[in-house]
């Protein structure tokens, strides 16, 4: 493999990675929130047991369908 392409492999899985964590932490903690508000949980029981599988799930289905999109949008190739 050529620089450029170990270059490019290491930069998509980065960009995929950190944005599918980052925004499975998002989505996870404001539902998680307003999951306690609604529900009058404690702060402890909504992230560990709402937030926690959300996080997990958000970020494993980001990073299968995410790439698609951000190659149609050009962010990475």
């Amino acid at each position: 493999m050529s620089f450029q392409r170990i270059y490019t492999l290491v930069r998509t899985t980065i960009f995929v990675g950190s944005t599918a964590i980052g925004t499975g932490g998002f989505y996870a903690f404001v539902i998680a929130g307003i999951c306690r508000i609604i529900f009058k949980l404690e702060e402890n029981t909504a992230l560990l047991w709402i937030g926690g599988p959300l996080f997990i799930l958000i970020t494993v289905l980001m990073l299968i369908y995410f790439p698609k999109h951000l190659r149609k949008a050009g962010f990475i190739e």
